[in-house]
């Protein structure tokens, strides 16, 4: 009984001396990655991604595949949207899917649909946009989905940074 009454003193101690301390500072280094993880989440849910060019829709202004555009998603929040901004949205036709392209039309204003002798007008309606590819003959854009819902619009793109010899500020027309 005693040899029992020994043995668990010893653990206890080597629990209290030994173990507690390596437990307490996994569980401070646990902490600091989901803190860490959470904020890393929240910069790119409500600051800024990064999103790659696939297609030419945006030639010349980004190359048909392997651009890397930063985006940001903080500014719509404070001034809207606006013409002639170049956006990442999720694609209409494909919910896993991005696109980018340019705002052409705000809610409430005409845009011109069609060629020459088939064109009609279309009015934006409100809480949606138009968009278009600046390369028309490759975008596949407003032209063919119509206007896009102001919810698939992820952010406003700032920046190429890919590749290095082409990076730069991407400025609204």
């Amino acid at each position: 009984w005693l040899r029992d009454c020994i043995m668990f003193v010893r653990l206890g101690t080597w629990i209290r001396k030994e173990a507690w301390p390596n437990v307490k500072e996994a569980g401070t280094f646990g902490v600091r990655w989901l803190q860490l993880v959470g904020l890393l989440h929240c910069t790119q849910e409500y600051g800024i991604d990064f999103s790659t060019t696939v297609g030419a829709s945006m030639v010349p202004v980004f190359n048909a595949s392997g651009d890397v555009l930063l985006f940001e998603r903080l500014t719509q929040r404070i001034h809207g949207w606006s013409r002639g901004e170049v956006i990442v949205a999720t694609s209409p036709k494909d919910p896993d899917a991005r696109i980018c392209k340019r705002i052409l039309g705000l809610p409430g204003d005409r845009v011109m649909m069609g060629e020459a002798d088939d064109a009609h007008e279309v009015v934006v309606p409100r809480g949606h946009v138009w968009l278009q590819g600046d390369n028309k003959a490759a975008s596949h854009d407003s032209r063919h989905y119509g206007p896009v819902p102001v919810g698939l619009l992820q952010g406003k793109v700032r920046a190429k940074l890919w590749p290095l010899n082409e990076m730069g500020p991407i400025r609204a027309m």
